[in-house]
């Protein structure tokens, strides 16, 4: 995308261009100065700021030979000297300013970056405070639910082993109630049909006892394995509360170093914009050096033509001398 110049920025342009070649005594043409400047593309244009640059290089040199008397080729030489000096200062001090500001860039993005990382720590912190709190809460109604399940269990087992006490007590009286019917057995033979019939039923009912017995024992066994799964369900809760408190705690150390780092960058930075104000003023002293240089060569100018005078003062006096 190509930026249009103004014309007086044009002119800047095109003399600093035609300043640098001359100043490499390398030869000065419209076509080499358009070859230099990417975003014009007329000739005529080009030729108009290059004809103004001739125009006051030749009257300055017309100037000074005039004032001065010296040779035509002294005068090209001593102008491409000072253009020259005045070019190689500016782009040097241009050249500082320059690599300050692109440092200052670099700085900047940087710490763009730095700061980037931090919020993304940050994030990723809150998040995990956002899992330990869940996982907190989580542990903590677990504890409640195994506290509940632990006090189910003991109402159970204590109900189960009432049933085992009662069941027993039930065969014992099963038993002697046997015995007694086996005795009155002896006794009477007609109530030996009866008996027999009752002792199946009884000998079915101690069966059907012991057998509820044994589901019971297997009911237990159940509730103390879902017990220690869920202890060690906990135990792992736990492990994993105490991995994220590590890494949470890692997260904290890392937080720390990126704000230490920002810190540094942020002195870096004010570093590099002191560089830059520092550059820029021995930009506007070399400028002025460039000024001064430009009066001091005007003030000899001036005093060689005062000097002229005066040696053209003594030659007409000592030229009436040798006429008297």
């Amino acid at each position: 995308m190509s930026v249009s110049l103004s014309g007086n920025q044009l002119q800047d342009k095109v003399t600093m261009i035609c300043n640098d070649l001359y100043s490499k005594g390398q030869k000065v043409s419209v076509r080499i100065v358009l070859s230099m400047l990417p975003d014009v593309s007329s000739t005529s244009t080009v030729h108009k700021y290059y004809k103004a640059w001739k125009d006051e290089l030749e009257a300055n040199q017309k100037s000074l030979l005039e004032k001065m008397g010296f040779s035509a080729e002294f005068t090209r030489v001593f102008m491409a000297e000072i253009t020259r000096h005045a070019t190689e200062a500016e782009r040097r001090y241009r050249d500082i300013a320059e690599d300050a500001k692109e440092q200052s860039l670099i700085a900047i993005d940087d710490l763009e970056r730095a700061e980037e990382r931090l919020y993304k720590q940050t994030a990723l912190l809150e998040q995990r405070e956002k899992r330990i709190k869940e996982v907190e809460a989580e542990l903590s109604q677990a504890d409640k639910a195994q506290q509940a399940v632990t006090q189910e269990l003991r109402q159970q087992i204590e109900s189960l082993t009432n049933q085992f006490t009662e069941s027993t007590a039930s065969n014992e009286r099963v038993r002697t109630e046997l015995a007694k019917n086996e005795l009155l057995l002896e006794s009477n033979k007609e109530l030996v049909a009866s008996t027999k019939t009752q002792n199946i039923e009884l000998n079915d009912q101690i069966k059907q006892l012991n057998a509820e017995v044994i589901e019971l024992s297997k009911t237990v066994t159940r509730l103390e394995s879902s017990q220690e799964s869920k202890q060690e369900l906990m135990d792992e809760l736990k492990t994993s509360k105490q991995s994220i408190q590590e890494q949470n705690q890692q997260l904290d150390r890392d937080l720390r170093g990126i704000q230490q780092e920002r810190n540094t960058l942020q002195v870096s930075l004010s570093d590099l914009k002191a560089t830059n104000s520092t550059n820029a003023q021995r930009l506007e002293q070399s400028q002025s050096a460039v000024i001064e240089l430009k009066t001091n060569v005007k003030q000899y100018v001036e005093t060689i033509e005062q000097q002229q005078g005066t040696i053209k003062h003594y030659e007409n006096l000592l030229s009436k001398e040798s006429n008297e």
